[in-house]
């Protein structure tokens, strides 16, 4: 049951990654600038943030 809970929570972290990253890629495309540095912020928090996740995720006992 323990694997089971990892394996969709690991899902749903990949999916609202994923979501994150189409976002952050749509905000790199528009016009201003304030939307690109906000674009590259996202980028980088689910760079640092979705792994840190993963690895609490299956380290916990």
């Amino acid at each position: 049951m323990k694997l089971t809970f990892r394996i969709l929570a690991s899902m749903l972290l990949l999916t609202v990654g994923y979501e994150g990253m189409v976002g952050a890629f749509h905000l790199l495309n528009l016009p201003s600038d304030r939307a690109v540095y906000e674009g590259t912020a996202v980028l980088i928090l689910l760079v640092v943030l979705l792994p840190l996740m993963l690895v609490r995720l299956w380290r916990s006992s």
